[in-house]
């Protein structure tokens, strides 16, 4: 497996590698801009260590000044593990519970060519549940049914 490969798999790929204009990461084989954790964590030792602006360094690591601040409280909070970008978004399913489901199960199952808005609106009239078709299209996806 390859670096970028790894990077990717644990979470800690630069997808923005290319704003990196640090010096160092240009000149010495050591810093990889594509390394997500080294670059944030470069980036925080730059500001603790000289006297550079705040708005310099953050531009210098491809970062806004706002990113930078987030970064480092992060880091202040969580330590290195604050580095790790992880998957982004809900890590399971917030509004359609087991019960939503189940009722959208049976639903298509009496209405098997119902498309996933009128599902939405129904559940939103019969169950006061406000959802976005895209939630029952990715629900009915999950289950192998067509949207």
């Amino acid at each position: 497996m390859s670096k970028r490969e790894t990077l990717v798999e644990n979470g800690t790929y630069n997808k923005n590698h290319g704003k990196v204009k640090e010096q160092r990461f240009a000149n010495d084989d050591f810093y990889d801009p594509q390394d997500l954790a080294q670059v944030k964590y470069e980036m925080l030792r730059t500001a603790r260590e000289t006297e550079r602006n705040i708005d310099e360094i953050a531009e210098k690591f491809g970062y806004s000044r706002a990113a930078y601040y987030k970064i480092k409280a992060s880091f202040e909070e969580r330590g290195v593990s604050a580095f790790v970008s992880g998957k982004s978004g809900p890590k399971n399913a917030r509004k359609l519970t087991e019960e939503h489901q189940e009722f959208i199960d049976r639903y298509l199952a009496e209405h098997p060519t119902a498309s996933s808005g009128s599902i939405a609106d129904i559940l939103h009239k019969e169950r006061g549940l406000v959802i976005n078709k895209r939630t029952v299209e990715r629900y009915r996806s999950s289950r192998g049914r067509q949207h």
